[in-house]
Formats: structure tokens, sequence, C-alpha cells
């Protein structure tokens, strides 16, 4: 691969994801080559003085001297757990628990899913929760309301809304697509929005809760700006916060995450990695239709490239579906995309277990420990497989939401996407 050596990524230090360390950048122009031949941002489109970034950290990850980190949020978060003033809750992603341990030397693709809880009880907060319940909620809504779009014959296709930066990617250059971006938060705005509602209701707490997201992904970081989502820490500042409070893994116990918003299924777990949001959400519209479980494997998908298609009946209707990861390979399937219903897009490789808030390794062992981590979220054992299927899901919608696509859920849970083309330079 031809590397730039006249161009780098411009980094805004309003940026609130990605920052550059000035005295370790040797200008190799890594990171302009990363972004626009990897990622897929056409940097023709920079307006003067307004750097062009959909946050994804690719930058970071391909950095070679590590002149390029997230921009880090852990020590206000730690200041905020130890000052014992608020009620700090924190979510785990997906992703998280088949990555942090590379930080501690331990084999690529290690699951930490058992000591996670404990360690972030060690740390210090209050309430211990996992991203894959907002997960389960996301596809409950997200196929209920393909499954509308679908009767109704209306914005089709549906893209999914999952990933912040393939949502401000279709906000910059493609307006004409935001009526088809589902309305959907994702998993983890679902998530903040229930804790603030949901879980304080239940349990009759009056005052605020702070709501720490844990993500393998730098643009989170902007997606939460103006949500109920407080602060995003991505695993590598885990990891620094935890050697932080001296905590020795091997001394931790196994523990759970808490009730209410802690319990997630196989399929809100597959939201990690690429494929995982369309067969989550396929498997919840074939029972919506169906009223009956889908057959096992029906829609797996195998993710081999940037491109994946398949076509499935359900109840009587094909459906015609893309799973698609990298916007360089989104803008060479638009063209095609009239032609299908439902289709997923992830700006990194592989999906989250991608992401730029994942641990540094070397350049090229990334491909191989994204394999590891995604055969790692696939083994996962001991969970419903449905998300329907999942009690503390039922026990949401019957005691508080009533059903999906309620006016309730269409209030916490669903979001306005906003035209950001006055971002972008026009030149074409």
């Amino acid at each position: 691969m031809e590397v730039n050596h006249k161009r780098r990524v411009n980094i805004d230090t309003k940026n609130p994801s990605i920052q550059r360390i000035e005295s370790r950048c040797i200008n190799c122009g890594m990171c302009f080559n990363v972004c626009e031949n990897i990622v897929g941002l056409d940097h023709t489109y920079e307006k003067e003085n307004s750097p062009l970034c959909v946050n994804c950290g690719q930058c970071i990850m391909n950095c070679p001297v590590g002149a390029l980190c997230t921009k880090y949020d852990y020590k206000k978060v730690l200041n905020l757990v130890k000052d014992g003033n608020t009620k700090v809750a924190i979510s785990v992603a997906p992703a998280v628990r088949v990555s942090l341990g590379e930080e501690f030397g331990m084999e690529v693709g290690t699951n930490l899913e058992e000591i996670l809880p404990s360690i972030l009880r060690k740390i210090g907060f209050d309430y211990v929760f996992d991203v894959t319940f907002g997960a389960d909620v996301t596809i409950m809504e997200e196929a209920s309301e393909l499954l509308s779009r679908l009767r109704k014959q209306a914005s089709t296709p549906m893209f999914t809304s999952c990933c912040p930066s393939w949502v401000k990617y279709a906000e910059m250059f493609h307006p004409e697509l935001l009526n088809n971006l589902s309305t959907c938060k994702s998993p983890i705005g679902m998530q903040s929005s229930l804790i603030k509602t949901y879980f304080r209701e239940l349990n009759g707490i009056e005052e605020d809760i702070i709501s720490v997201v844990v993500a393998p992904c730098t643009a989170k970081k902007y997606e939460i700006q103006n949500s109920d989502t407080d602060y995003i820490i991505t695993t590598s500042e885990l990891a620094m916060m935890i050697r932080e409070c001296e905590i020795e893994l091997e001394t931790v116990k196994p523990g759970e995450f808490d009730p209410l918003l802690g319990h997630g299924s196989k399929a809100g777990l597959m939201f990690g990695r690429s494929g995982g949001v369309m067969e989550s959400a396929l498997n919840c519209l074939y029972y919506l239709v169906n009223k009956k479980n889908p057959p096992k494997d029906y829609f797996h998908l195998n993710i081999e490239s940037g491109i994946t298609t398949a076509s499935y009946k359900i109840g009587g209707k094909i459906i015609d579906v893309a799973v698609i990861y990298g916007l360089k390979n989104l803008e060479e399937f638009l063209p095609e995309a009239e032609n299908y219903d439902f289709i997923e897009v992830m700006n990194c490789p592989g999906g989250c277990i991608g992401g730029g808030g994942e641990p540094l390794l070397p350049i090229p062992k990334l491909k191989d420990a994204r394999e590891k981590r995604c055969n790692t979220l696939n083994d996962s054992k001991n969970r419903v497989l449905y998300c329907y299927q999942n009690p503390e899901i039922k026990d949401l919608y019957d005691s508080y939401l009533k059903s999906p696509l309620s006016d309730k859920s269409e209030e916490i849970l669903h979001m306005k996407h906003k035209d950001l083309s006055n971002l972008i330079k026009k030149t074409k």
C-alpha cells in the first residue's frame, strides 16, 4: 500500500474522540492513507479550517508511532466515582469483554465477561450493567420498525443506525438517505435512556444517575453529545483505569451484572461484530411475523468481505438484505441499494470488535485479532438465543414500554437524524 507522505489527517482540538501528540508525529501520511483509502472518507470535500472526520479512530489503530490516540475521559469518570456524591452507573458494550484481556497480556479473544462486573465494582461504580440488554431493546424496536416499513411499503431500504460513524457520514454526504435510516437510538443510547427513566422509577431513585459506557468505539464520544449518556470510555481507557486502581485481574472473583438492565441474549451480544445486527433483527422479524422461533442458523451470514448480500423468505415475502462495513464499500454498493429491503452498515473492519478504542496491536496482527474476537462472541454460551425470550426484556415491555414503537418507546428510544451537509465542501 502506497503511503501519502505529504498529508496527514487534520485533528481539530474540539474533536471529542481523537487527539494528536505532536511530538510523536513523523508525518508519514499513514493516517491520511487509512482515512481516505481504507475508511473511505473523501477529503476533497474538506472545508478550510474545518477538519473532515467521522470519529472512527481507525487512524489511531494504524498510526505506527502512537501519535494519534483517544481523547481520554477516564480521569473525569474516576474522579466522579471517588467523589461519592453522585450515583454512577457503568454499562459494558459487547465487544469490550473479548478484547480487554489483551491489555493485560492475555490471549487475543479471551472473554472476561465473568469478572468484568466485579472489576467495575472494585473501581467503585454504584451500578454495573450490560449493554447487551440495550442491544436486545434495539432489536425489538428495529425489527418492529422494519416490519412497519415493509407493510407500508415506505422508506425502504431501511439502514441500521447503530454505528455513529456511519450515521454522521450519511448526515454529511447523503442527507437524501436520512428518511431511510432507522430512527432507533444505538444500544448505548437506549441503555442510558432506560437507566435514567425505567431503572430510576422502578427503584424509586430521585437523584440523577451519571451514565458511563465502556465501548470499543471512539465515535461513541461524538454520538453522546446531547444524549442521556454522560461519558464514554474506550476499552483502552478502562485498562488504564484498572491499572490506576491497582486491581490485579487474577485475584478478581466472578460476579453478575445488576438486574433490570444486566442480562442480554446471544442476539444482543452479536452486535459486537459485523452482521450481528442483521442476523439478530431478522430472527426477531421472523418471530414477529410467524409467531414462532426461526429455524436454527437460518439467518447466519458468512461475512468474508466488506459487502455481503442475501435473500430470505419471511411470511411469504422475500427479504433482500446487505451487510456492509467500510464507507468505501458503502459507496460502491449504494447504486444497488434500492433493490434491498434492509441494510446493515458499520464503519470499522469486522464491526465493533475492530473499533478505534480497542487495544493497540501491531498493525499486521489487527486482522487476526478481529477474527479471534469475533469467534469468541460467536462461541458465547449460557444465554437465551433471542431478544424476545429475554425475561428482563419481557418485564420492560410488560411494565413500562407496553410494546415496541409505543408512544413511550418513541419518546425515549428513538431519534431524528440531522442534515449535516453544511459541514462539507461541495466540490463535485
